[in-house]
């Protein structure tokens, strides 16, 4: 009668199992729970209660080789959505078109020229060409603009990456303390499915590495290197600036920056450092090329006096930026040199500037091949991004979905563990009838 009423305790709390398995089906990072029983020693010649079964510990379906898939699927499609985002940014601060942007305030500048070729004396087109000059500085200024706000996001956007990441830290170090606190929260299955979506989101942030310890608690490693979580004690990182990159700290005041390479985090890294920078040199050679080539013409021609011209067209700051800086000098009509030296009130300055419109300007490109270089490779940069990250959020799906295949709970089968442990428990409860019986029978006998 132990023996049967421990099987009814036993197959009580199968019952229970399949219970919470099937309530929390739906809940993240939820893994299947199994209750498993040892059969106990059985020996019919002993005078003692032997046999029957007990509950073993209860056995999680949690795979190790799984997470730590989805966890690097995680962090590829957190590094490619950032990568993404941000060049789609960076895209429309180039503009390819011919209508809008420096594309088209070069063609204006160029065609202002051709105009000033045809009638060099004449106040309206000289007028025109200073009021083109104008706006392709301003096409410099405001591209420039917008780098340096893009620029700025980067940077904000990498501080609250970083505050993001020590959340994170903090919820599993208090995980863990829970965990440790009590050893049979261990092998509950609400905080191990709580642990395992705070991992799962801090690899969407940052590459990590996660070791499971014998208290339960795991260690976590900012990329495999950096110690964010120990026991109960998170390491918050931290964020440095020194006026050109951003780099991240680690909780000892380590700088590892160049440790970080994937995740959202790695990706705005590289876009707040390398790339931005990279093409905001590039649009500051351009604007430079630009107003050198320009002051270099007209340097070389006569003005309307039938002397040199006393100052140039375009004026800027390369310490502080060519394109930012870029503006058109206080000359006056009068000052545009329209004619060759020793042409006085001819047009062949004014041809030169509108030839330079197919001229070899930097590194054997016109100004309009360079732009169109600088877009052209962005444009590649992009949909080779956009591709990886199709198939980044491809392959993450097919990890979530074989974890859940494996780990997680299907409804149709715990119902049919239901069933088994239905038919078990009339079963025992049959024989413990039965056992009954006998005990009434003997009971009258000895009356």
């Amino acid at each position: 009668m132990v023996s049967t009423a421990e099987a009814m305790r036993v197959i009580q709390r199968q019952v229970t199992v399949v219970q919470n398995n099937i309530v929390n089906a739906s809940s993240p990072n939820y893994a299947r729970l199994d209750q498993a029983t040892l059969a106990n020693r059985f020996n019919p010649d002993s005078e003692s209660t032997s046999g029957g079964i007990s509950s073993a510990p209860l056995i999680s379906g949690r795979d190790r080789f799984l997470e730590t898939a989805v966890w690097q699927r995680q962090t590829a499609a957190g590094y490619s959505d950032q990568s993404l985002s941000s060049l789609r940014a960076i895209e429309s601060a180039i503009p390819v078109t011919a209508d809008s942007g420096i594309p088209a305030a070069l063609d204006n500048f160029y065609s202002s020229a051709a105009q000033l070729a045809l009638a060099p004396n004449s106040d309206l087109a000289r007028q025109g060409l200073l009021d083109r000059a104008q706006a392709a500085a301003r096409s410099f200024n405001q591209a420039a603009n917008e780098f340096g706000t893009l620029t700025a996001r980067a940077g904000t956007e990498v501080s609250n990456t970083v505050r993001q990441v020590n959340a994170v830290a903090t919820e599993i170090a208090a995980i863990n303390a829970e965990r440790k606190s009590n050893f049979r929260n261990v092998t509950d299955a609400g905080l191990d499915a709580r642990l395992h979506t705070a991992l799962e989101k801090l690899s969407g942030l940052v590459d990590h590495n996660s070791l499971a310890q014998e208290d339960g608690s795991v260690v976590v490693f900012v990329s495999g290197q950096a110690p964010l979580v120990v026991g109960e004690q998170a390491y918050p990182l931290a964020t440095s600036f020194d006026n050109v990159e951003y780099r991240i700290l680690d909780g000892r005041g380590e700088d590892v920056t160049r440790t970080i390479t994937s995740g959202k985090l790695g990706a705005l890294l590289e876009v707040r450092n390398t790339t931005l920078p990279g093409y905001s040199a590039q649009l500051d050679t351009l604007a430079q090329g630009f107003a050198d080539q320009v002051n270099g013409i007209l340097a070389g021609g006569l003005a309307s006096n039938g002397l040199p011209p006393t100052q140039s067209l375009f004026t800027y700051d390369a310490s502080l930026g060519a394109a930012a800086t870029l503006a058109v000098s206080g000359i006056t009509t009068d000052d545009l040199a329209a004619a060759g030296a020793g042409e006085p009130g001819g047009n062949a300055n004014a041809n030169r500037l509108a030839q330079l419109s197919s001229a070899p300007a930097i590194g054997g490109l016109s100004l309009a091949q360079y732009y169109g270089s600088m877009a052209s490779t962005l444009g590649t940069r992009l949909d080779s991004v956009r591709g990886r990250n199709s198939s980044d959020q491809q392959l993450l799906l097919q990890a979530r979905t074989l974890r859940q295949e494996a780990t997680g709970v299907s409804v149709d089968q715990e119902a049919a563990k239901l069933l088994e442990y239905q038919r078990g428990f009339q079963a025992v409860g049959q024989v413990m009838g039965v056992l009954n019986e006998l005990s009434e029978t003997l009971l009258t006998m000895m009356r």
